[in-house]
């Protein structure tokens, strides 16, 4: 009788499938796709959440291997973030208005540097070292049968422990002042307990998204805007620095748009302010039933 997915190889249903999401589509994000661009982070940094209870990360081996996923994280980092930039400014521009002297310059510009960050991406992923990576990858797939299980559960319910430790810290250093470091280390901090308890859920042969997952995602969304908008105003800053003693009216007009995209995070911010004691009880409740989970899946 063939088993459950619950009593799979831990390298089946939470390791495979983390590599292949990754692998399958770093080609197209190096062809500069930026919906491959995006699925490159995103599953990027899910393998990176299981990684640690599969690779002995203080072995010269697992410290390369993290140091490979990493990398990719990292590299496209850039390239996605001018990606969004370009998206909300498109719709900065609808909602907002923009005279077309500044339009035109602060897209050429977002263009350029995004081409930029592209090339920068290329020299650094090189042929060799995405073949080191598979390479890498391809070692971690022996199964260790009932020793994998506990091992990679206790794994799993001490980074799912310490993620929920580390968001609690982040909220509460979040305060009605705006700013906006601060909910980015929210952010990040988020994201990472909710790549966390996914694959929590997955290691139980949970195949869709929890309660909890679904309150970590709507967050994570909130905040990201939020982070992507200031990102966005920062750069049309230095924009607006640079054009000045060209044309002051496109300096001008850059200035108030900025301006509209820093009143929208404040918004933003209101609006996590509001969500903020929900989430701290989130935080507190995976905290309390990692333990239990972690048992059951052993």
């Amino acid at each position: 009788m063939p088993h459950s997915m619950s009593r799979r190889p831990f390298t089946d249903t939470l390791l495979a499938p983390r590599v292949t999401a990754l692998t399958r589509v770093i080609t197209a994000a190096l062809d500069g796709d930026p919906e491959a661009v995006h699925q490159v982070r995103v599953a990027s940094r899910r393998l990176r959440e299981v990684l640690p209870a599969f690779a002995d990360l203080e072995t010269r081996r697992g410290r390369h291997v993290a140091k490979a996923v990493r990398r990719v994280t990292r590299t496209f980092g850039s390239v996605r973030e001018l990606d969004v930039a370009l998206r909300l400014f498109d719709e900065a521009v609808a909602t907002h208005g923009l005279g077309p002297g500044a339009e035109a310059v602060a897209r050429r510009a977002l263009q350029t540097a995004r081409a930029a960050a592209l090339r920068e991406t290329r020299e650094t992923l090189t042929r060799a070292r995405l073949a080191r990576l598979h390479a890498l990858l391809d070692a971690l797939a022996a199964p260790t049968a009932a020793a994998e299980r506990q091992a990679v559960a206790g794994a799993l319910h001490a980074r799912t422990s310490r993620a929920a430790r580390r968001l609690r810290t982040a909220v509460d250093h979040v305060t009605t002042v705006y700013v906006p470091t601060r909910l980015h280390d929210v952010r990040i901090a988020v994201k990472r307990l909710r790549y966390a308890v996914e694959a929590g859920d997955a290691a139980r042969g949970v195949r869709r998204a929890t309660s909890r997952v679904q309150q970590l995602r709507a967050v994570q969304d909130l905040l990201g805007r939020a982070h992507d908008l200031h990102v966005l105003g920062e750069f049309l800053q230095a924009v607006q620095r640079r054009v000045i003693t060209r044309s002051r009216a496109t300096a001008r007009d850059l200035d108030a748009f900025t301006q509209a995209l820093e009143l929208e995070c404040r918004g933003l911010h209101a609006a996590f302010m509001s969500r903020r004691a929900a989430l701290l009880t989130l935080a507190a409740a995976v905290a309390a039933t990692a333990p239990a989970a972690a048992r059951k899946v052993a």
